[in-house]
């Protein structure tokens, strides 16, 4: 990126002072999850549904801590902050709103993700024709498969229906190497020591779902051959904007008409970068309403 920085900059020093160029700054745009969801910063909360005596009940509950996981990951928030409960089948009904309200109150969040349905099949196993050389040595591989199924559905306290609903159907697949063959009693005694690690990867898979995508756009911005000018950009390119902002705030009081619209149109692009939408409107107002008088 900062090749960017040097092919770009280089250019303003040379330029006389009478007037602004432009200067293109590639940043990182948040765009809506896959899902659609988009938390405006809110903080999700998580259930997850079994049956009572199930005995799956605590690979559902591992795939919502890595639900929980990768959405604190991704949406920068504290470790253990995204709430998780547990609830059973017989006392929730997903489709009474009633109930999903009471969900949303309960556990304290606008938008609640439930994870419910689950279903194991059976284990499969095959004993692999070739053998893999690792380490200095052959040594067997035995492939076990385990078919899967689970329901997430996603409800906004503020929505009669979800705003999304998935079904995960898939099969997870363990390659496992050893000396001598491996009887198929023992290939699934190996894998289901892993499963509840394996589910909760699962969960952190499935969270993708929901979490910001993001995309490189081309902002432009205004720069004079000044100092301060050209700091405001090196500022900007390190995404420093708030301190950007500073030194443009000064600007767009500016008694040069033709300058304090340029710092009003940057001022406008930071915000809008930094999601303060009705701010980057205002300055966008207050640029067209300089330009008009620059005329």
């Amino acid at each position: 990126m900062k090749r960017y920085l040097l092919i770009l900059l280089v250019p303003l020093f040379a330029l006389a002072s009478c007037g602004p160029v432009t200067y293109t700054l590639p940043v990182e745009k948040r765009t809506a999850s896959s899902g659609n969801v988009d938390f405006l910063g809110t903080l999700p909360g998580i259930v997850f549904i079994t049956q009572r005596g199930d005995s799956d009940s605590s690979l559902l509950s591992s795939l919502a801590v890595g639900i929980a996981e990768r959405l604190e990951a991704d949406l920068g928030l504290d470790s253990g902050s995204v709430p998780v409960f547990s609830m059973y089948a017989d006392e929730v009904d997903l489709s009474d709103r009633t109930m999903v309200e009471y969900l949303h109150a309960a556990v304290g969040v606008e938008f609640l993700i439930a994870a419910d349905s689950l279903g194991i099949g059976e284990f499969s196993v095959t004993e692999d024709e070739g053998r893999a050389y690792t380490q200095g040595a052959f040594l067997n591989q035995t492939t076990v498969s385990l078919p899967y199924e689970v329901r997430l559905q996603v409800f906004d306290s503020h929505s009669e229906e979800p705003v999304d609903r998935v079904i995960n159907r898939d099969i997870m697949e363990w390659t496992l190497l050893s000396d001598a063959p491996l009887t198929r009693l023992r290939a699934v005694e190996k894998v289901d020591s892993e499963l509840e690690n394996s589910f909760r990867s699962l969960g952190e898979v499935m969270a993708q779902r929901y979490s910001p995508q993001w995309e490189t756009v081309n902002k432009t911005l205004f720069v004079y051959d000044e100092a301060d000018w050209t700091e405001a950009c090196r500022l900007a390119y390190l995404f420093e904007w708030e301190k950007a902002m500073d030194i443009w705030y000064e600007k767009a009081a500016s008694p040069n008409i033709r300058k304090a619209a340029c710092a009003a149109y940057n001022l406008s692009v930071a915000c809008s970068i930094l999601e303060m939408d009705d701010m980057a409107a205002m300055w966008m107002s207050r640029y067209e309403e300089l330009s008009k008088q620059n005329r």
